[in-house]
C-alpha cells in the first residue's frame, strides 16, 4: 500500500516487516500535531526511559507481554489488548518481558 502525500489525505500502512520502529504518522520531535508509530521489542529489549514533556501518549500493546515502569518506582505489565495512557510530564520505559516479540503502537498529542 502506499502512502498518500499531503497529511490531509486518507492513507493505510501495513503494519508489517522487520524494522523495530515505523514512524505512522506525524513528528514526536515536533511540539505540535498528532504523531504515531509502530515499534516491535525483542525479549529483554527496552524503549529506554524518556519523558512525555508537553504532550499526553497512548500505547496499545498487540502482542507479547511487557513492564511498563513509569514514575520514580512504579511498574505495571501489560499484555495484549492493552490501552495504556500516559500522562503530560511523565518518565517511562516499556520493556519487553516475555519469550515473543512485543508489538504495539504509541499515538502521542500536545496538550
Amino acid at each position: 500500500m502506499k502512502k498518500a502525500k499531503g497529511k490531509d489525505k486518507v492513507f493505510c500502512l501495513q503494519l508489517k516487516g522487520r524494522q523495530r520502529f515505523l514512524r505512522l504518522f506525524g513528528e514526536s520531535s515536533k511540539p505540535r500535531g498528532l504523531a504515531c508509530g509502530f515499534v516491535t521489542l525483542k525479549s529483554k529489549e527496552s524503549v529506554g526511559l524518556h519523558n512525555t514533556k508537553n504532550k499526553e501518549e497512548a500505547l496499545i500493546i498487540l502482542q507479547g507481554l511487557a513492564q511498563l515502569s513509569y514514575g520514580k518506582r512504579s511498574r505495571i505489565k501489560v499484555s495484549k489488548n492493552c490501552f495504556i495512557y500516559i500522562p503530560p510530564k511523565t518518565s517511562h520505559n516499556l520493556k519487553n518481558i516475555g519469550a515473543r516479540l512485543l508489538k504495539y503502537i504509541y499515538t502521542t498529542a500536545p496538550i
